[in-house]
């Protein structure tokens, strides 16, 4: 067994870990292109609106509801890697299914909301799987480093993705380019089979002790005094990020004009500010401290914001504002993402990373949800200009209120199962 033992920096030379980015790296690109493509196609070749947009986005959020914290319960009763292999390949067959029946001429709308909702959900317990795979791979004392290259392998899915997506709609189709997406997830699943490294040995529950239960995450994360302001974060942010998921293509397209090109063009601006952030956060993280990083990107990302629904003015005007929103906004936005998991995965014994991990995602998926369909019918009455307006005003307060919580002041995580035990 490869020893956990390492400098950091040198992460990438070992193999086992290369191959992981790698699966990663193909599976990032290919689910921007039935990410971004999906939508896309609902608005400008069937005349979608912002309830139907909507819907379809809601989608999206319900398997976060009704799955994350059984997903997380069962994950810390099994290992990850063949979790996650297993979910890969039900991604694969999933997403080939659409370019058949548009062969088939059988492809309707309802189909893909149905695809839509199955997808998300194996999405959902891959991502937990996932975070609570990432320790037993890198070892904890490298769980920035980690975190950072699979940070830096999104931010590049994030950056080609849209323009293959773009470009593989335009010369196939929307359900063609669907099928390089699931051929994306078969290419993970063989890069995760290749890893050598084995996996801890599974606790076993002491005498008397129940298998993991899904409510005890969900409890856990609601008592514990870091893990529950992670979890504020997480909910109120997604509630009102499901205004943008809901209507951001809409607003571009619709709204103001820009076009299928121009929105690609923004998507991958924030990509590239991702991948900065992976860059730079282990600078700023030793300079600050991690609370504070945390405190601040948040706070950036609170600000940077409020350009989305100020955008207007003529096409350059407005393009140029929401490119500095997603370059910008992505950018620390990022910044709060991987030092929020390094948080989590770092005051997190072994034995619940899944638990939390589906707790977390229980309430980012039960506000999320709520925030798409709320902010969609929303848009039906005060415009999608106005809907915009408030949800990117909720984001700005929940950052104000954040810089006052004890996390902002964390220099940095600590390994504690006597919090968990007492939060339970």
């Amino acid at each position: 067994m490869p020893r956990e033992e390492g400098r950091s920096g040198r992460l990438m030379q070992e193999r086992d870990l290369r191959y992981f980015l790698a699966g990663r790296l193909v599976s990032e690109v290919g689910s921007r292109i039935s990410r971004e493509g999906l939508p896309i196609a609902a608005i400008l070749q069937l005349g979608t609106g912002a309830l139907g947009v909507s819907a379809l986005a809601a989608a999206t959020q319900l398997p976060g509801i009704l799955l994350s914290a059984h997903a997380g319960a069962f994950t810390d009763r099994v290992r990850r890697r063949p979790l996650l292999i297993a979910l890969d390949l039900s991604r694969f067959v999933l997403l080939l299914s659409v370019p058949v029946l548009s062969f088939l001429h059988l492809l309707a709308l309802w189909q893909l909301l149905v695809l839509s909702l199955l997808v998300a959900g194996i999405g959902f317990a891959y991502q937990i799987a996932d975070q609570a795979y990432l320790p037993a791979l890198v070892g904890r004392h490298r769980l920035e480093e980690g975190n950072r290259l699979v940070y830096a392998a999104g931010a590049v899915g994030e950056t080609a993705g849209p323009a293959a997506m773009g470009v593989l709609v335009q010369l196939l189709g929307a359900p063609l380019a669907i099928g390089f997406d699931a051929l994306s997830n078969l290419v993970s699943a063989l890069s995760l089979s290749a890893i050598r490294r084995p996996e801890p040995a599974l606790a076993a529950p002491g005498d008397g002790a129940s298998p993991p239960k899904a409510s005890q995450g969900l409890r856990v994360v609601l008592r514990h005094p870091v893990l529950r302001p992670l979890a504020t974060v997480l909910a109120v942010s997604q509630l009102f990020g499901g205004a943008f998921a809901a209507l951001y293509e809409l607003y571009v397209l619709r709204s103001l004009h820009l076009g299928a090109l121009a929105l690609g063009l923004l998507v991958t601006l924030g990509g590239i500010g991702s991948l900065i952030s992976a860059g730079i956060s282990q600078r700023l993280v030793r300079r600050l401290g991690l609370g504070r990083t945390l405190a601040l990107s948040l706070l950036a990302s609170g600000v940077i914001g409020l350009l989305v629904p100020a955008a207007g003015g003529g096409f350059w005007l407005a393009f140029l504002a929401l490119a500095a929103a997603q370059l910008c906004g992505d950018l620390s936005g990022t910044l709060y993402e991987i030092n929020e998991v390094v948080l989590r995965q770092g005051i997190t014994p072994d034995a619940w990373l899944g638990r939390v991990n589906g707790g977390m995602q229980f309430f980012g998926g039960l506000f999320g949800l709520v925030g798409t369909l709320v902010f969609g019918l929303a848009a039906s009455f005060l415009g999608t200009h106005g809907a915009l307006w408030i949800a990117s005003a909720g984001n700005l307060a929940l950052a104000l209120w954040f810089l006052g919580t004890a996390v902002a002041r964390v220099e940095a995580p600590s390994l504690n199962a006597a919090a968990f035990r007492d939060a339970t």
